[in-house]
C-alpha cells in the first residue's frame, strides 16, 4: 500500500499530530476529570552508557483502579517514553508519539534527533493541558546517536521541556523519588548502581506517597524497569526487578523500616 496523496495546500507534511487533527483524529476532552484514573510516579536516571527509567504499575482515582499499567514504553529503538497523570489519555498521547516518529521518518526517509522528539512532543503535551481536563505529564529519554550519550527531558503542565543532565522524576511520589536520587547520584553511574538507584528511589516513593504503587510481593507485580543505550530500548524481566525489590524490602525488613541514616 503506498503513501496518501494530498493537494498542495492540504498536505500535512512529516507531522503526524496534524494529519491525525485534519481527520478529527485527535478531538478534545469535555467533562471533569475528577473520577478519571491517574498514573503516578516515573523516574529517569543517567549512567555512563545510556538512561534508566523506573516506573509504578499503580493507576489511582477515588481507589487504586489497575495494578498493572505500563507507563513507560518504547517510542522508538532508542528512546523510551514514559507517563503520569491521566492514564487513558497518557496512553493515548504514547500511542501518538510512537506513530508520530515512524510517520516522520517515512514521509522524510530521515529520522528525528533525541532532541528534535522532545521538542515536537512539546506542542502536543501543550494543547491536551490546556485544552482537556486530563491532564498528563510526559518523561522522555533516550541514546542520542549524535552524541552517543543518553538524555532526559522532562516536561511542565504546559509542555516546556527541559533538558536534566542528571535524573528527572515526574508524578505525586517525586519529593520522596527525588530525595533518594540527589543522595545517591553521582556523575558515570555504572548500569547496575543507576538500575538499584532507581529502585530505591521508587521503593521510597510507593512507601510513603498513596498513589504511588511499590513492589506486590503477594501478586508477583512489580515496577517497570528499563534502560535505553547503543543497544537500544531493553525492558528488564519482571523476575531480575523482583529480586531488586526483595533486597530492598529485607534490607528495611531488618531495620524494621528505618533507612538507619544511610542510603540503602
Amino acid at each position: 500500500m503506498g503513501l496518501p496523496l494530498f493537494s498542495a495546500d492540504g498536505d500535512p507534511g512529516p507531522s503526524f499530530w496534524h494529519l491525525a487533527d485534519g481527520a478529527g483524529m485527535t478531538a478534545g476532552f469535555g467533562g471533569s476529570a475528577r473520577d478519571s484514573p491517574h498514573a503516578t510516579t516515573v523516574i529517569a536516571v543517567r549512567f555512563n552508557a545510556g538512561v534508566v527509567m523506573v516506573g509504578d504499575r499503580q493507576a489511582t482515582g477515588n481507589y487504586i483502579a489497575s495494578r498493572d499499567v505500563r507507563k513507560i514504553e518504547a517510542a522508538d529503538r532508542f528512546t523510551a517514553l514514559a507517563i503520569s497523570g491521566s492514564a487513558a489519555r497518557g496512553i493515548e498521547l504514547l500511542k501518538i508519539a510512537q506513530l508520530s516518529f515512524e510517520h516522520y521518518e517515512k514521509m522524510t526517509d530521515s529520522a528525528l534527533s533525541l532532541e528534535g522528539k522532545a521538542n515536537y512532543l512539546s506542542p502536543i503535551v501543550q494543547r491536551n493541558n490546556l485544552t482537556t481536563p486530563l491532564t498528563v505529564v510526559l518523561l522522555l529519554a533516550g541514546w542520542d546517536e549524535s552524541h552517543l550519550e543518553g538524555r532526559i527531558f522532562e516536561y511542565d503542565g504546559a509542555g516546556g521541556c527541559y533538558e536534566r543532565l542528571d535524573f528527572a522524576t515526574i508524578g505525586s511520589g517525586s519529593p520522596f523519588a527525588e530525595g533518594t536520587l540527589r543522595l545517591g547520584f553521582r556523575e558515570n553511574l555504572e548500569r547496575e548502581e543507576a538500575l538499584d538507584l532507581g529502585a530505591l528511589a521508587l521503593y521510597e516513593a510507593g512507601d510513603n506517597d498513596p498513589s504511588t504503587g511499590g513492589p506486590d510481593f503477594v501478586r508477583n507485580t512489580f515496577p517497570m524497569m528499563v534502560t535505553v543505550s547503543a543497544e537500544g530500548f531493553q525492558e528488564l524481566p519482571n523476575a531480575d526487578v523482583g529480586e531488586r525489590f526483595r533486597l530492598i524490602n529485607e534490607r528495611r525488613t531488618e531495620s524494621r523500616g528505618v533507612a538507619g541514616g544511610s542510603l540503602r
